[in-house]
């Protein structure tokens, strides 16, 4: 009965992982790892590449809907490629036990970070906190249903950001998703819808690249994971980008936030354990 825990796997993570636009690797690494007993190079390799396909799937829809701002989010994959393309390599070299517990404590640590934002964004000050104030650039973006989005940020920042995200997306197989949206909203201003969408679009190039890699390295578990998540994430991801602009946005983060705390306390809980 695996074939249907991970087909069901696959529709929930899809879904959720567009609706936040974290491409649903914070919730498919932990559960290949803890469910499915996998090794952490298989787990990494074979979420990575699941995440490829969401993303892919998500980002056409998107793509359509013309939600995408297609300049930053080739800019964001273009700055990523270094450290998704490098991470595979690392992940080698890292003892199992090891890779669960960084990765537990890595769940931890986003967890407290996005629900600090989210409560923020609850208190109604949901204004971008920028870093640096000077070299903004500026985005229009007109939608298909008419709707017009004005923004700016700093280009410069926003592209070393995204090399680092590239690392470790690749390194944990998380897909960067869960990092760059958040910050893309509350670092450099951009609106809710733009930012999901944005990330995905970037997330579909950036995933693959180091997909390809972990491939290469034998890093995928092909059939059934693959194969059976993959056919869950292609229908829930569409299911996701309908629901999208249903959902309000606040209460999706913290369920994402209670469930990668149960997660991270669990894997650096069995990381200590040994």
């Amino acid at each position: 009965m695996d074939w249907l825990w991970l087909l069901l796997l696959g529709l929930g993570t899809g879904a959720f992982g567009v609706i936040t636009g974290t491409g649903g690797g914070v919730i498919m690494v932990p559960v290949l790892l803890l469910l499915f007993n996998m090794e952490p190079t298989a787990g990494s390799g074979t979420s990575l590449a699941l995440v490829a396909v969401t993303s892919f799937s998500g980002s056409l829809a998107y793509l359509r809907k013309r939600l995408v701002d297609k300049r930053s989010g080739l800019m964001f994959a273009a700055a990523a490629l270094p450290g998704s393309v490098v991470a595979p390599f690392a992940v080698k070299v890292i003892a199992g036990d090891a890779f669960r517990g960084l990765f537990g404590l890595f769940l931890l640590c986003l967890a407290a970070y996005t629900l600090v934002k989210t409560l923020r964004q609850f208190g109604g000050n949901s204004e971008a906190w920028h870093l640096v104030k000077t070299d903004f650039r500026t985005r229009h973006i007109t939608t298909g249903s008419g709707e017009n989005f004005d923004y700016e940020f700093n280009e410069a920042l926003a592209a070393a950001f995204n090399f680092v995200v590239g690392f470790l997306s690749a390194f944990f197989g998380t897909g960067g998703g869960f990092l760059r949206t958040p910050v893309l909203i509350y670092v450099f201003g951009f609106p809710v819808r733009i930012a999901v969408a944005t990330s995905i679009f970037s997330l579909a190039i950036s995933a693959t690249a180091g997909a390809g890699v972990h491939a290469l390295l034998g890093h995928i578990d092909w059939y059934p994971t693959f194969i059976f998540a993959g056919l869950g994430l292609l229908v829930g991801s569409q299911i996701g980008v309908s629901l999208a602009s249903r959902t309000r946005n606040q209460w999706t983060m913290m369920l994402l936030i209670t469930l990668i705390s149960v997660m991270g306390a669990r894997l650096v809980f069995d990381a200590l354990l040994g």
